[in-house]
């Protein structure tokens, strides 16, 4: 979906080449080098899932957010959002989810 809405650039293939794999496995990496898996405490782990939980949930909105106000502006769910107009003539979300998720 980046490449048909967003465009096909420098920062969706630097993103995808490098920041995606380092990031993804980086958790697991430092897990392996420290064997910090077998010691960390239950309280730990259920506070580790439920951060990326959070975090995923938030994800999940903003971009769903963004689909449904790019596919249809005058959807209720999407029409009271605030928006600024850009150079190329299109709206950029400056409430909601979409608007809080740019500056996290």
């Amino acid at each position: 979906m980046d490449i048909t809405t967003d465009g096909f650039g420098f920062m969706l293939v630097f993103g995808d080449l490098a920041w995606v794999p380092f990031t993804y496995s980086l958790q697991a990496r430092y897990l392996v080098t420290f064997k910090a898996g077998k010691d960390l405490p239950i309280p730990v782990v259920v506070w580790i899932v439920i951060v990326k939980a959070v975090g995923m949930a938030i994800f999940r909105g903003a971009n769903g957010q963004k689909n449904k106000f790019r596919t249809n502006p005058n959807d209720p769910a999407v029409k009271h959002l605030k928006t600024l107009p850009t150079e190329r003539g299109t709206q950029l979300l400056i409430s909601g989810w979409g608007g809080i998720a740019r500056h996290v």
